[in-house]
């Protein structure tokens, strides 16, 4: 994947993005969010991974390796700052489409073994209130503005 160098230079306060630069940072956040979801209940399994490749795929043209998933899951990003934090200022460069499909996609991964832990529900729980969705977004609705 990448160094996440987009979600790097909005935390050091570029906020201002092209559409190309938009688009750059809503694949890596929803390829970390959803890699650290795998490791949100340190249960990595096979089925939160498949999903995951299948979601990047469609979702953004991804290919990702299982190893480039699990490498992504323990990423040195978390020690400047926790997941939550670069998702709350990534928000702010995202649109609610791209907010949405990131909250919508990691619902999938952490349900996708048929069980979600609590620690799971808190993790899903901090990054959909960090995407900053209205509840109406968050069920899928565009509302005109």
């Amino acid at each position: 994947m990448s160094t996440f160098s987009f979600l790097r230079n909005i935390f050091g306060g570029e906020e201002s993005l092209s559409g190309e630069e938009q688009t750059k940072l809503f694949e890596e956040m929803l390829f970390l969010t959803l890699s650290r979801a795998s490791r949100s209940d340190l249960d990595i399994s096979e089925v939160e991974i498949a999903r995951i490749q299948q979601i990047l795929k469609e979702a953004a043209g991804i290919e990702a390796t299982e190893q480039e998933i699990r490498t992504a899951g323990m990423s040195e990003l978390y020690e400047v700052a926790p997941l939550e934090k670069y998702a709350a200022k990534a928000a702010k460069g995202l649109n609610v489409k791209q907010r949405h499909t990131i909250v919508q996609a990691l619902y999938d991964v952490i349900g996708v073994d048929g069980k979600v832990s609590l620690t799971e529900a808190n993790f899903f729980d901090s990054i959909a209130g960090a995407m900053n969705l209205k509840p109406i977004e968050m069920m899928g609705a565009e509302v005109d503005q």
